[in-house]
């Protein structure tokens, strides 16, 4: 392990970012940071260090020729070459003209402590005697496991299968290196296989992240040749180290993601996801043969509350309208706000339908389950024991109403804007000619669904 006077010698690190990630993972060593290999050599010779760091950037006008003017230089010292993605390829190539390991950066404190911390192997020249006979058979192993081309694996994933870039990752390395050494990936809290008399396993946690909550899944390496274990877990902690990489632009892109398609204000979707999903679900409705109910509502007089209230009340009426239809709606119905204070949801039956509907019996066109969660809302708002609207005083409780317009596939309408256009005729044309506080369906008698009398 690395001694509290250990010195550290990074060389080419412009942006300083190495020397910092040095310093972080290994606190106790003293960092020393040059930017040629001249400087470093001259190093080398006034000094002892006991592990260099050298970006492939200054080697790249001659690298193999700097790698081993670098090797000779450094003594004992472990010398461990890092670069961004884009040049790992020269990285590993590098290792076979002196170096010792290398890294893609920018590095996590465990791979730098793993990678600092490791007693150095050397490869043993022709004329001299090998000490393990096996050794040569037990490098060959892990072969295949070295020289895997990690960036076009993860960047092919990532295209690929965005959705789940690590688990096919993780197929396409465990192809390479088959069938001597079996690659897998367990998802967190499933178990991992347990090492027999002729099966060595070994596992590396995968971490979006430094933190031990970000582990998002643990890769797993079985082995039924003699193998070096020490190697072999190095090999498959830089593997799971890229893959870490991954994790962290998934969930980039899925945070990104839910951006796009996230209304701001209220937190439920937007217009534009809320067009999509229709489209979408129609698709799989007509497909399944079931119905689809579309709720389209908005706040009577809403302009009032922002004229007598201020804008950051209306905000907020926004806000807890949004959040009681979703927790009036069930988990699998879209709730969105789709432009000022109007929102739509989407019913539709999960587990489909529990008879084919007949599209010539008119009679069971609207499932009960949507009318009543709408009609329980519709009361919800206007209860004056309904204590999110406490910012609009005691004179303002229990005023607040919606209107609302229902339409059903495949009854109303076959396509995802004739639905919308049904669902906005029976709001404006009913519900709001109606007298408001009410939700009409369409082709249904308004005093017999959602009518405003019970106010």
């Amino acid at each position: 392990m690395l001694l509290t006077n250990d010195q550290i010698l990074v060389i080419g690190d412009r942006d300083r970012r190495m020397q910092n990630s040095v310093a972080s993972a290994l606190p106790s060593a003293s960092v020393t940071s040059v930017q040629s290999v001249f400087d470093a050599l001259a190093e080398l010779n006034a000094g002892v260090y006991s592990g260099v760091l050298v970006n492939v950037d200054p080697l790249q006008s001659r690298p193999e020729a700097a790698t081993r003017a670098l090797r000779e230089a450094a003594g004992e010292a472990r010398l461990v070459v890092y670069s961004d993605p884009a040049h790992e390829p020269l990285s590993m190539t590098l290792v076979e003209h002196g170096a010792d390991d290398y890294l893609i950066a920018p590095a996590e404190n465990s791979e730098l402590q793993n990678l600092l911390a490791m007693p150095v192997s050397r490869v043993v020249e022709a004329d001299q005697p090998q000490s393990d006979t096996n050794s040569a058979a037990v490098s060959d192993v892990l072969q295949p496991l070295l020289e895997l081309p990690m960036t076009d694996i993860v960047l092919s994933a990532m295209l690929d299968h965005p959705q789940q870039a690590i688990r096919h990752a993780v197929a396409d390395i465990a192809q390479r290196v088959a069938p001597t050494i079996r690659i897998s990936y367990s998802p967190p809290g499933e178990p991992v296989p347990a090492p027999t008399d002729t099966l060595a396993v070994l596992t590396q946690p995968i971490r979006a992240g430094d933190a031990e909550a970000n582990i998002v899944g643990v890769l797993v390496m079985e082995v039924d040749k003699p193998v070096d274990e020490v190697a072999a877990d190095h090999a498959l902690c830089r593997i799971a180290q890229v893959l870490g990489k991954v994790a962290q632009v998934d969930d980039r892109q899925a945070r990104l993601q839910k951006l796009a398609i996230t209304d701001e204000l209220t937190g439920v979707y937007n217009g534009r996801y809320f067009k999509h999903f229709l489209t979408r679900i129609l698709e799989k409705a007509k497909a399944r043969r079931f119905p689809v109910t579309l709720f389209l509502f908005d706040i009577d007089n809403f302009k009032k509350y922002n004229d007598t209230y201020g804008h950051a009340v209306g905000d907020e009426i926004l806000r807890q309208t949004a959040s009681a239809m979703k927790r009036s709606s069930r988990d699998h119905d879209l709730v969105a706000r789709i432009s000022g204070d109007e929102f739509a949801v989407v019913f539709w039956e999960k587990e489909g339908p529990r008879q084919a509907y007949d599209q010539q019996q008119p009679a069971a066109r609207l499932p009960n389950t949507p009318l009543i969660i709408a009609d329980r809302f519709r009361k919800l708002l206007g209860n004056k024991d309904f204590t999110e609207f406490s910012m609009l005083g005691t004179a303002g409780k229990g005023v607040l109403t919606i209107s609302g317009g229902m339409a059903v596939y495949p009854y109303d309408a076959q396509t995802a804007d004739d639905l919308i256009d049904a669902a906005d005729k029976a709001l404006m044309f009913g519900a709001k000619k109606g007298g408001k506080n009410s939700i009409y369906l369409v082709g249904g008698d308004q005093d017999a669904v959602l009518g405003n009398k019970d106010q």
